[in-house]
């Protein structure tokens, strides 16, 4: 037989760490001025255990460009955000406005390889 779990238990014993309205605000804003530019076409947010990504990418099929993470109470930096690029740390905040910075500071425009002519 399988074994039952309470959920309400389960759920209250796992910490749920995720971006507030606000701080999601600032990463789409720093995101669709990248998307307008050319530079990056692709996003995603992911839930683990202790912590939120917001993950950037160049295109689809490719790994994160950048990622900022945000860390939970499970962490010694709890309440921090880390700005990775490439995975390599560029960044470690208390303010998701730094780290956007930071990354904004290494983001570089796509240059076309073909010229239109309009």
């Amino acid at each position: 037989m399988g074994t039952l779990f309470d959920l309400a238990k389960y759920r209250k014993a796992k910490s749920f760490v995720h971006f507030d309205r606000a701080e999601l605000m600032k990463l789409m804003n720093t995101y669709s001025r990248q998307v307008a530019s050319g530079a990056w076409k692709d996003y995603a947010i992911d839930h683990l255990d202790g912590m939120a990504m917001f993950s950037i990418f160049r295109s689809t099929h490719e790994t994160p460009l950048f990622t900022v993470i945000k860390l939970g109470n499970e962490h010694k930096n709890a309440g921090q955000y880390v700005a990775l690029h490439s995975g390599e740390r560029i960044k470690q905040s208390a303010e998701i406005v730094n780290v956007l910075e930071a990354i904004e500071k290494r983001a570089r425009k796509v240059v076309p390889l073909f010229k239109t002519n309009s």
